[in-house]
């Protein structure tokens, strides 16, 4: 067979140059995605910008976009809210880095929607001003976070979440937040995972000391020293539910706790009404429904400044345990709780409580059961605050309340001996013999009980609402002790 000299050449010259047309056909490509690159990286600066709300400012070092695989990611940005009226500052976020995967670009450029497979920020801080002022509101450090299948669009924009996401991870340090004129408070760590809730150091304190917060004041309100080693949440959830916030977790345990509080009681009553905890409940502006809330090695100090030549001495709730559950606002079980603790760090002292959040009329049950308390453990505080003191020991001391936003009734028992009053002088110096002889002349010392060695009172007590519910518990305590130590002594 002969072969063609003419069609031998030409397949020759085609083969020698079919690497120019390869790279040819490249570097059109190249060209092309480069080109397409510019423009998406020009047409997303100018979405961004003309999108964003007039009391924003948004401006970044750096943008790289992937535009075959749908990927965006900005640097060094910052994001400046501001008052349209006045112009100051409300608030600054600054992002070290704003990945955003797989973008869905036909949704974003033909239906203003926008979906991605994940938002990741790395090393934000976030400053949030009071309003028409420039103390702090919140800050935040260090914040990092990821959302999953991250959507939004004209719609959920108007919504309390303006975006919708399928998982998040988050975590931050240095929280700090204002919560009114005199308290805040800062948690050193946070994270979030897997639905996991964690933090360290957690406090609420007063921003003034004790006397400073005093001189401020025209009324009484408590002196707040609270602080939390750690603490953990599984299960915990944030989204919205008809149109509200919903907060849910399995469990919320605070851990290595201790609460201080003071109230300086020189100042004018706080004559306000004051809410029993179910409608508190109630009436939170979120959902609430936590199953089961723990306190495990919590310490609780409590004291009142009465006089001003006498320094304030604490009564105390030492190694203290409590369980909640159903910490909850939105079913008809009850919240009940439990607390187990030692009185002045001795006396073993459990108390249970039940109420209902949905009951409009705030019914609540709850019981008591102290033993092995010697007076002399608790003498000074009740010299510092009521000018007694007392002699002798109880060994069992039961009491049973049942009560709602208008009165309580209830039942005590005690068992105890050589109960003895001595009412001390206004410089608490010495003893008012002539009143220390008329109290004890109506006093049981322990004597006159039934078989089993115990003593009976009933207790009825009206609720002052301009009080807190602990002192309404204090009312019916007091007056279940009057009725058991002065009255007949029989069931």
């Amino acid at each position: 067979m002969k072969v063609n000299p003419k069609s031998n050449k030409k397949y020759s010259v085609l083969k020698n140059r079919l690497p120019l047309v390869i790279l040819g056909v490249v570097g059109i490509l190249l060209i092309g995605i480069l080109g397409v690159q510019l423009y998406g990286k020009h047409l997303i600066s100018n979405l961004v910008s003309k999108q964003l709300p007039d009391n924003l400012e948004l401006t970044y070092e750096d943008l790289d976009l992937d535009i075959l695989f749908g990927n965006m990611e900005f640097n060094s940005m910052k994001l400046k809210f501001f008052s349209l009226k006045t112009k100051k500052t409300e608030a600054e976020i600054t992002i070290e880095t704003l990945k955003i995967k797989d973008v869905a670009y036909w949704l974003l450029l033909n239906k203003k929607q926008f979906n991605t497979d994940a938002v990741n920020v790395e090393n934000a801080n976030v400053i949030v001003f009071k309003k028409d002022s420039d103390s702090i509101k919140c800050s935040v450090e260090n914040v990092s976070f990821e959302l999953s299948k991250f959507k939004t669009d004209s719609l959920l924009l108007q919504n309390k979440t303006p975006f919708d996401y399928h998982n998040s991870n988050l975590s931050l340090t240095n929280l700090y937040l204002d919560l009114g004129r005199f308290e805040m408070l800062k948690v050193a760590t946070l994270s979030y995972k897997n639905n996991n809730l964690k933090f360290e150091d957690l406090s609420i304190t007063s921003k003034y000391k004790q006397q400073e917060l005093s001189e401020k004041l025209v009324k009484e309100h408590d002196y707040v020293d609270f602080k939390v080693t750690d603490g953990a949440s599984t299960e915990f959830r944030l989204k919205t539910v008809n149109d509200s916030f919903l907060v849910s977790a399995h469990n919320f345990s605070l851990n290595n706790s201790e609460l201080h509080l003071f109230r300086d009681k020189l100042l004018a009553d706080d004559t306000t009404k004051k809410l029993l905890y179910g409608t508190k409940l109630r009436n939170l502006p979120i959902q609430l429904d936590i199953e089961t809330f723990s306190i495990e090695n919590s310490n609780v100090f409590y004291s009142e400044r009465v006089d001003k030549g006498i320094d304030p001495v604490s009564i105390s709730f030492e190694n203290l345990d409590a369980q909640i559950d159903n910490l909850s606002n939105i079913n008809k079980q009850k919240t009940k709780i439990k607390v187990t603790t030692k009185l002045m760090g001795e006396a073993p002292l459990e108390f249970k409580w039940e109420f209902n959040s949905l009951d409009t009329a705030d019914s609540f049950n709850a019981s008591a059961n102290l033993k092995d308390l010697k007076a002399v453990t608790i003498n000074p505080f009740l010299e510092s605050q009521a000018n007694v003191r007392v002699l002798g020991e109880i060994h069992d001391m039961y009491f049973t309340i049942y009560g709602n936003d208008f009165k309580s009734t209830g039942d005590m028992k005690m068992k105890y001996e050589d109960f003895k009053f001595s009412i001390l002088n206004e410089d608490r110096l010495g003893i008012n013999k002539t009143l220390t002889a008329l109290v004890n002349v109506f006093t049981n010392d322990g004597s006159k009980t039934d078989v089993n060695g115990y003593r009976y009172g009933d207790i009825e007590v009206e609720r002052d609402k301009t009080k807190s519910f602990f002192n309404y518990l204090w009312l019916n305590t007091k007056d279940g002790l009057k009725n058991t130590v002065i009255g007949n002594g029989k069931k």
